[in-house]
């Protein structure tokens, strides 16, 4: 915050970078008064001996604070959204005008932090971009679109190979009816080899590396979405075993997103500024009932930048609602 140059912010996520931002809004008063007085505020619970070295590297930056409160006052963000793709309209361009990307991923399940990170502080003049598609067991691909959200496979980094989610589901199943079956041994007869994939397709990642993991299945499922040269394009579909199971159905998170998302913007004309679902298993009021989903899902009246959050239960036509368009989306 201090320093008016900054032209990147970097995290492995987007939901560091929410977070970030989160943290900012909240403690804005006492970060101003820092960089004015170049203290740490009195309530601020650390030793006297960090304080002391903390502080020891502070120099009071009166014109910076007073530059901060200006663009506080000029754009309260709890008033405003993020709609406009002027260059003075995101908070964040205002406190850095020099900044011009956000390096984090945001696929999957953190598109909704992405969403609101946009609506609510950065808005679109500001890119997130996700240059590396990777894990602790190495490099899997690279991002060559600064506003796309696929990644080419680098087939010299690592050897991959492909399950098919058919039979990698098969697998699941097969090994937990089979106390005799090895799930371990399965995809060294189905796997496919990186120029087999199919786009339009899912598939299990398993990776052989040169520190020692052989055909490791680390969990990843990859959707092909096309080839750039004869190497495939791939976008992260969800992590293997995320699956909403009730009843065998398998609901995938990106699956149940979607859903929602679909019948929070179509059916119940609200936005969903977050959620969590689980299984439920347990009779109610001492009867049988069928296994169902819990939902828990946080909601604002539409376009309010959740200043106007929904305080009052859902109607059983709402979620009705929900329950179709999770079906249309999951037949099983």
């Amino acid at each position: 915050v201090l320093d008016s140059n900054l032209g990147l912010i970097e995290s492995n996520f987007v939901v560091g970078v929410y977070n970030f931002f989160v943290c900012l809004d909240t403690h804005w008063d006492d970060i101003v008064s820092t960089i004015r007085t170049g203290k740490l505020p009195k309530d601020f619970q650390i030793s006297d001996e960090v304080r002391e070295k903390l502080e020891g590297q502070f120099v009071p930056n009166v014109e910076r604070a007073e530059e901060l409160v200006l663009i506080r006052k000029q754009y309260d963000i709890s008033d405003h959204a993020q709609s406009s793709t002027a260059a003075t309209s995101s908070f964040a361009r205002r406190i850095w005008p020099k900044l011009h990307t956000i390096m984090a991923n945001e696929t999957g399940s953190f598109h909704l932090c992405g969403q609101r990170l946009r609506e609510r502080w950065v808005g679109n003049d500001i890119t997130i971009f996700s240059p590396i598609y990777a894990a602790t067991e190495g490099l899997i691909g690279v991002n060559t679109d600064m506003n796309g959200k696929t990644y080419v496979l680098s087939p010299k980094a690592m050897f991959f190979e492909f399950l098919p989610m058919d039979e990698s589901n098969n697998d699941d199943d097969g090994s937990k009816n089979d106390d005799n079956n090895d799930s371990s041994e399965k995809p060294s007869e189905n796997a496919l080899f990186i120029e087999e994939l199919e786009v339009g397709k899912e598939y299990e990642m398993i990776v052989t590396n040169l520190t020692g993991l052989y055909r490791y299945r680390f969990g990843d499922v990859i959707r092909c979405v096309g080839y750039h040269g004869e190497s495939p394009i791939v976008e992260i579909a969800y992590r293997k075993g995320q699956f909403l199971n009730a009843q065998g159905e398998r609901t995938s998170e990106e699956t149940f997103y979607t859903s929602l998302s679909k019948t929070a913007e179509e059916d119940w004309n609200l936005d969903i500024l977050d959620y969590s679902t689980v299984e439920y298993f347990l009779k109610q009021n001492g009867t049988d009932s069928c296994p169902c989903y819990t939902v828990y899902v946080e909601l604002a009246e539409k376009n309010s930048n959740g200043k106007t959050p929904v305080l009052r239960p859902l109607t059983d036509v709402e979620l009705n609602a929900l329950d179709r368009q999770v079906g249309k989306a999951n037949h099983l």
